[in-house]
């Protein structure tokens, strides 16, 4: 048992117990003589390999494990660069809200600012007692208000319509135009001259609205009482907005109309047929665009929409665009010569801020003809192409303006169709017809009156659009197809005498006693409204 093949190590023979070597002699004898097997190796035998056997163990043990505490220089340099891209979005993030808060701040102190400057000029227009002073302090109000139009409920909140109400009653014409402007612009509107609303749309069409001035020749003949005075509200496209400033706004007599509007066709409607189509093709515009403008100018001047309130003979007028850079769908705007009450929106964007010949060069860019017109951040084009029959958006602008007060009339003016009898037996068409088409159903100006015609009351819509017997262009300036109109629009008119006599009659319907005795009642109650008691008597 003493030559046992096996070395003990020597820390192990000092250290373990003797009887481990001589116990083991039986079963290690027969198995000595046979097969040797594997002997087991426990951790002290790996303790006693030599130095670098030792390393290698530990190095192949926990080499698997080093890739992952070890890192990597590219993808440390990515994450940092990360965590900077981080830090930088969210200071930038930090910096823009800062920001923000600093712009909503300027605002808001922008909007005291403003507002307190609202309520000193209210207070100030109230103390005043000189007549030449009040004028000056109610041009400065109206300043105001017309360049911060958002400040218009604070100034009714100081009872700034009681104020002017009873400023009007002042003898001084001066005085009287200069509160009539600062009341259109905070809103205020007096009763209408009638025993209801009374409402004249026209609709677009070039040269062809000499047949709707026949028809307002024929209203003036049978009423005997100019068309100004006739209705509370004028509206018009394209067209028939030159001829709503004409008679709204200036005043201008039908037959002195007539022959301006002839000699303005002929002055805008002339072009060198290759010089035009040079045009055509450069600008989109066959006429002169800037020559329209400068007629325009020397014809209605600097004033804006807003000062012809000043006139009390003067109907609240409107003229209608497209504006055609702010999305799909096109969107309608109006030119007005009023404003809404505080808390009164219209469904179509407007102003009354712009001057006359602003309003009617926009109303009137036709496609094709004018290049279209930039006011502001706006683009305008023809208000024909999304609205060429006015009367609907017309009565809706009534509603917001009169809201408790019925409609009285309602006369449509058309500048006249014409429907081709021909049948075209073609299996397709081409794109000319197609664009033809679109266009034609664009412009479309009877469904509107079938619409209104079959809403409103009885004998309250008239309609007027003749029919024609040949296609007249809406740039027609030769003389015989300009006769030719008018022939054709009294033959229409003569046949439809009665229709007009009746438009006539309801026209001219006066207010009832009643109804007069309430509306001074209410405008005493909106001059005194928030005073004393005993200064009311």
């Amino acid at each position: 048992m003493a030559e046992h093949s096996s070395p003990v190590p020597p820390a192990l023979d000092q250290g373990g117990p003797a009887t481990d070597t001589n116990q083991s002699s039986p079963s290690s004898t027969t198995e000595g003589e046979g097969t040797p097997s594997p002997s087991k190796k426990g951790i002290s035998q790996y303790l006693y390999y030599p130095k670098p056997s030792v390393q290698a163990f530990v190095g192949n043990y926990i080499a698997p494990l080093v890739p992952k505490f070890r890192s990597d220089p590219q993808k440390a340099a990515a994450a940092e660069k990360e965590k900077a891209s981080e830090e930088s979005k969210e200071q930038k993030a930090a910096e823009d809200k800062a920001q923000r808060l600093l712009s909503q701040r300027e605002k808001i102190i922008a909007r005291v600012s403003v507002d307190n400057r609202t309520r000193a000029l209210v207070q100030a227009l109230q103390r005043v007692t000189d007549v030449k002073i009040t004028v000056s302090r109610v041009e400065d109000l109206s300043f105001h208000l017309l360049e911060f139009p958002e400040t218009r409920g604070v100034a009714v909140k100081e009872r700034v319509v009681p104020c002017l109400l009873r400023l009007r009653q002042a003898s001084d014409p001066a005085l009287q135009s200069a509160v009539r402007q600062a009341l259109a612009l905070v809103g205020y509107t007096d009763p209408v001259k009638g025993r209801g609303i009374r409402v004249l749309s026209i609709d677009g069409g070039g040269t062809r609205g000499l047949v709707a001035l026949q028809t307002l020749h024929k209203l003036e003949k049978l009423t005997g009482k100019p068309i100004y005075e006739l209705f509370d509200y004028i509206c018009g496209v394209s067209t028939g907005s030159i001829l709503a400033f004409m008679l709204g706004v200036f005043q201008i007599p039908l037959a002195e109309c007539e022959e301006m509007y002839r000699k303005l066709g002929s002055d805008v409607f002339k072009q060198n047929l290759i010089v035009g189509t040079v045009k055509m093709g450069w600008s989109h515009a066959y006429y002169d665009s800037e020559t329209w403008e400068n007629i325009l100018k020397e014809r209605m001047g600097a004033q804006l929409m807003i000062e012809t309130a000043k006139n009390h003979k003067c109907p609240k007028v409107a003229a209608v665009s497209t504006i055609v850079n702010r999305g799909l769908p096109l969107k309608a705007y109006v030119f007005r010569n009023y404003n809404f009450l505080p808390g009164v929106r219209s469904h179509y964007l407007g102003g009354c801020q712009h001057k006359l010949w602003q309003a009617i060069r926009a109303s009137s860019a036709a496609p094709g003809f004018f290049q279209e017109f930039v006011l502001g951040s706006d683009l305008h084009q023809d208000g024909g192409l999304l609205i060429n029959n006015p009367t609907a958006l017309a009565i809706h602008e009534c509603k917001n303006l009169w809201p408790n007060t019925p409609i009285q009339c309602v006369v449509s003016l058309g500048t006249g169709r014409y429907e081709s009898a021909s049948r075209n037996t073609a299996t397709y068409t081409s794109l000319k017809a197609k664009l033809t088409n679109v266009i034609s159903s664009a412009t479309d100006t009877e469904e509107v009156h079938i619409m209104l015609d079959a809403l409103l009351p009885p004998d309250t819509y008239f309609r007027f659009n003749p029919y024609m017997s040949e296609d007249v262009p809406l740039d027609e300036v030769r003389r015989e197809k300009l006769n030719f109109l008018q022939e054709e629009g009294l033959h229409y008119l003569e046949r439809n005498e009665a229709k007009l006599k009746k438009a006539a009659c309801v026209l001219t319907q006066e207010k009832r006693a009643i109804q007069r005795l309430a509306e001074w009642a209410q405008l005493k109650a909106d001059m005194y409204d928030g005073l004393p008691f005993f200064s009311k008597l």
